[in-house]
């Protein structure tokens, strides 16, 4: 516990009393020196009692100042916590709602691997399908791999109609090449094709495999664009 401040008085346990010989009697109003001594040192004390008792008023101010803002502090910090998850789980449900109303092709176009591909429901000569395609946005069906060869000869929908593909080597005989201007790497030519009899510069899809044909034939063609990009995918 705090030492309390209290002024000690002369005379108390702390100090003998005088013997009574010390004692001076009050001559023309004055007070005897050992009396004035008490009272000088009662005066000393106060001073310092009332100095120590506002600073230790200062502290007890400055302590639980500090403990309120640090639980103003505290309770901040839980409630953005909260609302920062509330926030989260927010999203997370409109993502999933988004994800799931997204459709990566159009109406009527089949996915596969990235891209999006739809089947003519006419037939056109190669250089109008290569035109109706890009009226779409698309391009005619380039094939880059073994898997989507496969995709491609194994629609219902085709019933093994001849198909037009997007490769051709009407700019140089013999050099055939894509819609897209890639050179071609990987080919399905069907036995003895391409053979190029009769000016058969236009690629088609003949049953399992390539055929070269006349580019003013007119096949059924397929239609190839990237798929659209979906959240969370």
């Amino acid at each position: 516990m705090a030492e309390m401040c209290v002024p000690k008085e002369p005379g108390g346990p702390d100090e003998a009393e005088p013997p009574l010989w010390e004692e001076r009697e009050i001559f023309q109003g004055q007070r005897s020196p050992e009396k004035d001594l008490g009272l000088s040192r009662i005066s000393r004390s106060l001073p310092e009692c009332l100095t120590r008792a506002p600073l230790l008023l200062i502290l007890l101010l400055i302590s639980l100042g500090l403990f309120m803002l640090m639980l103003i502090t505290l309770i901040q910090v839980v409630v953005l916590q909260s609302d920062l998850e509330e926030i989260l789980h927010q999203l997370s449900k409109m993502n999933a709602t988004l994800t799931g109303l997204c459709r990566r092709c159009p109406w009527n176009w089949d996915f596969f691997q990235g891209s999006c591909y739809i089947f003519s429901k006419i037939q056109s000569t190669w250089d109008a399908s290569v035109s109706a395609c890009e009226d779409m946005r698309a391009q005619l069906v380039v094939i880059n791999n073994a898997e989507e060869q496969k995709f491609l000869k194994s629609w219902d929908i085709r019933n093994d109609k001849s198909t037009w593909i997007g490769l051709s080597d009407k700019h140089n005989e013999g050099s055939w090449q894509w819609v897209d201007n890639t050179h071609l790497h990987l080919s399905f030519w069907k036995e003895g094709e391409p053979n190029n009899q009769g000016e058969e510069d236009c690629a088609e899809l003949s049953g399992d495999g390539w055929n070269d044909n006349k580019c003013s034939e007119e096949h059924f063609w397929i239609c190839e664009k990237p798929s659209a990009l979906c959240p969370g995918l």
